[in-house]
């Protein structure tokens, strides 16, 4: 085992909680600001196409003057050159500059669904109370939602800058026509933005509504044999149409503030329209303006609805990633940045002084290096609050003293150090390999299962200890694949011991100096208990300077145990061996007889 440091390694890349911003709008430019090699060319590129398909008008307006009228057949022949490498410097200043905008969307929205991931990952109370299908809500669909900015920049900023540059051509050409566009168009884009910060708010609402929609959806998809058990199916896609029901009411209510948006933008732009081809017309009958800048003026008025649209629609979009970005900014700001310390254990004693219960009592435990100590509670809740507390979850972390620092104090990543097993066993698809492994490393002896994958690439070796003491060498010997079966999601093809197994096997192959497990085995028979539990004492005691605590009724751990400290469901907890305990205690023959 590597020796224990005394600082927190950080992912390279990984933004430090003082980094992480703290408004929306903050978030917005830091990530316009990380992706501005990316941004300004495509803006470049993207104003390019717009002025080149404004210049198109244009440019057929002059051939209609110079070539079309005087029947010039070298002026035409030229013009038809001139318009082909307008369309060629139109088509790939579109294409490239697209290129460059999605790229830096589909960048920046990766790096914020793995910056926000992060957060429910390592801080322990992030988005306390929040259900599980509102935090990946968050951490997916308005992460790319928030990335829509760069559309935003590419097609609304390009927008903007061709509108500005066609007026200036326009007033240059007709002051009149120019002077109709240049009040007519900015009215109609103050118009389409006011409501912008009411499309972010029910943008807003409508995410939390799809949010809570996929936690109620994940919950009947967890429960989906149980409802089916016990006939629960009406019940369960009753509870989700409401869920469902509730996003979709959210979604109309934005799309219809959207459309609002876009047809006053529509409007506003029709009524432009028709005052410039009533100013152009007047010139043209009055004798003042020719053909020719007639089609121009004409086709660039018409051109204009091309871009005012662009910017309705990204003021919409604007709105939503301003919506998503809150979001994110919540989620990001959801737990102090100080929960949890950068402490690493200095051994593997664990000390538990004056845990509060939840029925007011308080309870002091403690485990040495080289002991395997097991913990019979009369009541769940006592039991669970001590698992919770060595974890680190909720105020009982003060309690806890690991190594001789605080729980609370600990850095997160220390899996080395510490691994507190709950019950409650979570598989992941992938492989029993993968489930077992994880990120930790194993042992680092001789006698390890790494044979190739089936992808042929070495897989991570898993020490044959860890899957005898875990039962795991007899579910691998029955399966053709071994270690690299496939586990489907959340292990459902797999029995309800065999997932306990694989977990405990999890558990094990981390190898940390301090060691906490959940009733490990209450899904396994008696019998593979009992190899269980006096393998994984022979391979905690083994190896030097661990410490193992199982909170437990089951009689093979504590009999194979060094000491068994039972907590009734009165008064003071008492220490012995499991034989001292069950002659001198009725309550403890009741608790491990049931």
């Amino acid at each position: 085992m590597s020796a224990p440091t005394s600082t927190r390694r950080q992912s390279a890349g990984a933004p430090t909680p003082a980094d992480a911003p703290t408004t929306a709008n903050g978030l917005l430019l830091r990530a316009v600001r990380r992706r501005r090699h990316l941004v300004v060319p495509g803006l470049v590129l993207m104003t390019l196409w717009q002025l080149c398909e404004a210049l198109v008008p244009i440019a057929i307006g002059v051939i209609v003057d110079v070539a079309i009228i005087p029947l010039d057949r070298w002026a035409l022949l030229w013009s038809v050159v001139g318009l082909i490498a307008l369309f060629t410097v139109l088509s790939l200043g579109y294409r490239f500059g697209a290129r460059m905008s999605n790229r830096a969307l589909q960048e920046e929205a990766h790096d914020l669904r793995v910056e926000v991931t992060r957060v429910p990952l390592t801080r322990r109370r992030a988005m306390d109370g929040a259900s599980s299908g509102d935090v990946l809500s968050v951490c997916s669909a308005d992460a790319d939602v928030a990335a829509l900015v760069f559309r935003q920049i590419a097609l609304g900023g390009s927008a903007v800058i061709s509108i500005v540059g066609i007026s200036v051509y326009l007033l240059w050409t007709d002051w009149l026509v120019g002077l109709i566009v240049l009040i007519g168009v900015p009215l109609s884009l103050v118009l389409v933005a006011l409501p912008s910060r009411a499309i972010s708010r029910h943008s807003t609402a409508q995410q939390a509504a799809i949010g809570r929609a996929s936690s109620r959806a994940t919950d009947i998809m967890a429960g989906l044999r149980v409802l089916k058990a016990g006939g629960g199916e009406r019940w369960a896609a009753e509870q989700y149409r409401t869920a469902s029901e509730e996003a979709a009411a959210a979604g109309i209510v934005t799309a219809e503030r959207t459309g609002r948006v876009q047809g006053i933008g529509s409007l506003g732009m029709a009524v432009v329209l028709a005052l410039v081809l009533l100013a152009a017309g007047y010139r043209v009958l009055a004798g003042e303006m020719e053909i020719g800048t007639l089609v121009s003026v004409v086709g660039v008025a018409v051109f204009f609805e091309e871009p005012v649209r662009m910017i309705t629609q990204m003021v919409s979009i604007s709105a939503r990633s301003h919506g998503a970005a809150q979001r994110l900014v919540d989620l990001l700001g959801s737990a102090p940045v100080d929960d949890s310390g950068d402490a690493v254990p200095a051994g593997a004693r664990l000390e538990v002084r004056g845990l509060e219960l939840p029925d007011g009592r308080a309870v002091d435990l403690e485990v040495a290096e080289g002991e395997v100590v097991t913990l019979v509670a009369d009541q769940p809740a006592a039991a669970e609050a001590v698992t919770l507390a060595v974890a680190g979850h909720g105020d009982g972390a003060d309690a806890v003293l690991v190594g001789g620092h605080r729980r609370s104090q600990l850095a997160p990543a220390i899996a080395e150090h510490l691994v507190a097993a709950p019950h409650r066993v979570d598989l992941f698809v992938g492989t029993i390999r993968s489930n077992i492994a994880m990120r930790h490393d194993g042992p680092g002896d001789d006698d390890e299962l790494g044979e190739p994958g089936a992808g042929g690439e070495a897989a991570t070796p898993i020490s044959r200890e860890v899957l005898r003491a875990s039962a795991v060498a007899e579910i691998i010997e029955h399966l053709p694949d071994g270690l690299d079966h496939a586990v489907q999601e959340g292990g459902r093809n797999l029995s309800g011991g065999q997932r306990q197994r694989i977990a405990l096997a999890r558990a094990l192959h981390a190898d940390p100096d301090v060691l906490v497990l959940h009733e490990p085995t209450s899904a396994v028979d008696a019998v593979t208990e009992w190899e269980i539990a006096q393998a994984v004492g022979r391979l905690r005691t083994s190896r030097p300077r661990q410490a193992t605590l199982i909170v437990t009724s089951s009689p093979p751990f504590l009999a194979t145990a060094d000491r068994v400290v039972h907590l009734p469901r009165s008064g003071e907890a008492r220490s012995g061996t499991h034989l001292e305990l069950r002659e001198a205690s009725a309550s403890y023959r009741t608790a491990v007889d049931r």
